[in-house]
């Protein structure tokens, strides 16, 4: 399929892209948000929140309290994926967003996840992928289930800093058997002075 060669997946390595980011939050109208099953009212000061991304941008993997990815089609950054809660070597959870509403049915989603999948398996050596996204946003869901991702329960909980309590459906997806093809490591730093090494500010799923 074509559009599957004009899809890249890599790992943020500006603090631009961790910009656009956050304004796909911070300028998301209320329903969307809630549709995601965050709480406008949860988000952190921007700058804070970025300062903070950008310190934890340069610790080693197996420090990392989060890990992005960019997702690129046709030359352009179009979403984003991140893990956090990481054990090395062992889990993580992983979020999707698709920050263009008008590829979000087009069905380049389920192949951005599959390919943060195989990435997030292999930089960090997991053995299993955990997703909780909001039971009631149907999107994510069917993504996950194409994937495989194995439904586990549903459950009430507030599953993240800026988001409000809300029922959840856990999934989960275990290591493939066959080797996956090994993702190249980030290069480089960002060239950038950080002065508030804040940490514990983590994205709803």
């Amino acid at each position: 399929m074509p559009r599957v060669k004009e899809i890249e997946v890599r790992p943020f390595s500006s603090r631009q892209e961790y910009g656009l980011m956050l304004d796909y939050f911070y300028q998301a109208d209320d329903a969307f948000l809630r549709g995601m099953g965050v709480d406008r009212l949860k988000l952190p000061q921007r700058n804070k929140w970025l300062d903070a991304l950008l310190a934890d941008h340069e610790k080693p993997d197996g420090e990392r309290d989060r890990f992005y990815l960019v997702w690129i089609f046709r030359g352009q950054r179009v979403g984003h994926s991140s893990i956090n809660n990481i054990v090395f070597g062992t889990k993580a959870y992983i979020h999707l967003h698709l920050w263009e509403s008008q590829l979000r049915r087009a069905g380049l989603g389920t192949e951005f996840v599959r390919r943060s999948a195989a990435f997030y398996f292999e930089r960090f050596n997991l053995q299993k992928l955990v997703c909780e996204p909001w039971a009631e946003n149907p999107a994510p869901n069917r993504v996950l289930e194409k994937l495989g991702f194995a439904f586990v329960r549903r459950y009430r909980t507030i599953p993240g800093v800026i988001a409000f309590e809300q029922d959840v459906n856990r999934y989960e997806l275990r290591r493939p058997n066959q080797s996956m093809k090994p993702t190249a490591p980030l290069r480089g730093k960002i060239s950038v002075l950080v002065t508030d090494p804040a940490r514990g500010l983590s994205l709803s799923r």
